[in-house]
């Protein structure tokens, strides 16, 4: 009797961090007056322009589009710069982002960085762990070149919520297409 009341509950446990690990339903988006397509969470919400504006207006330039979750949790952020940059920069710039955090954020664990050619772009990338104001914090930024300016994503997620969004967030970053 107990063997065929442990035996289920044992397979369910089992399962448990698959489901944890499973992929959230992603959805294509335009943006960029369609010269950039990114897969996104399909429960994601698209902050208005008048939202973007209060929220980022200390940053001097707001991003061209953000996205979260219900809850603000977990977001991510495109940011179309001024900067000039060409392909083969780009694990230059990588590595001098990468440099700059290190010392600035010296509480930063590094995951993993690189460079990789998606859909026929190079894009650039990296993933640390950091602390904010009240919790640590996984970040995930990638980065690559529309119009021969440096184009930037950052994904961000309480660190609690790192293993349920860490597939998606690389998914989001496969899924990239810069016309």
């Amino acid at each position: 009797m107990i063997k065929k009341i442990i035996a289920p509950a044992l397979f369910v446990l089992l399962l448990l961090p698959y489901f944890s690990q499973a992929q959230i339903k992603l959805v294509r988006r335009s943006l960029l007056n369609g010269k950039v397509e990114l897969s996104v969470p399909a429960n994601f919400k698209q902050m208005s322009t008048q939202a973007l504006a209060a929220k980022y207006a200390h940053q001097g330039q707001q991003p061209a589009a953000a996205f979260n979750d219900a809850k603000a949790d977990v977001n991510l952020v495109i940011s179309q710069t001024g900067q000039t940059m060409t392909p083969d920069q780009i694990g230059q710039y990588k590595d001098f982002m990468i440099n700059t955090l290190k010392h600035a954020r010296p509480d930063a664990a590094w995951l993993d960085n690189g460079v990789k050619t998606i859909n026929g772009k190079q894009v650039g990338y990296f993933k640390l762990m950091t602390t904010a104001a009240d919790q640590k914090v996984f970040a995930f930024y990638f980065f690559t070149i529309l119009d021969g300016k440096l184009l930037m994503f950052t994904f961000t997620c309480p660190q609690t919520l790192q293993p349920k969004w860490k597939t998606t967030a690389d998914a989001m970053l496969a899924s990239l297409k810069v016309k």
